[in-house]
């Protein structure tokens, strides 16, 4: 085992998440870089340095590939929780202004009973609400 490589690799996966079989996969592609130098004719010293120069700059790697389908799956809920957020607000607010002209315009001798339909209505967005933020700690 090459420590030059172990710290390439954990250079890579610093500060990201993905699981260990997907450091141990690009670890095992390195090491098989690395024998086929070799078996061309590099020291061991060469192969690596080659290895990791032209893999690139460990900061800058996008590893798409090696993502946890999990994680995609997340991002792409919170993304719908978000427009289904914005779209209950809006439609509350719709839906608020509506009661109130009717409530005011066409049947005002009843009294202000759109006061409580619209502080029902206020908890759709409110429930969306709670759900996207809890999904900020998974």
């Amino acid at each position: 085992m090459n420590k030059r490589l172990d710290d390439f690799v954990k250079k890579i996966f610093k500060n990201r998440q993905y699981d260990d079989s997907a450091k141990e996969s690009l670890r095992t592609f390195l090491y098989e870089k690395v024998e086929d130098l070799k078996d061309q004719g590099y020291s061991e010293e060469d192969a690596v340095t080659k290895t990791i120069d032209e893999f690139g700059d460990p900061e800058e790697i996008y590893l798409k590939d090696l993502e946890e389908p999990h994680s995609q799956n997340l991002k792409l809920e919170k993304k719908r929780t978000k427009n289904a957020l914005l779209f209950s607000f809006l439609s509350s607010m719709l839906i608020i202004a509506i009661i109130m002209v009717i409530n005011f315009v066409f049947i005002p001798d009843i009294g202000p009973w759109s006061i409580i339909l619209a502080l029902g209505l206020l908890f759709w967005p409110l429930s969306i609400l709670y759900k996207l933020l809890n999904k900020k700690g998974e």
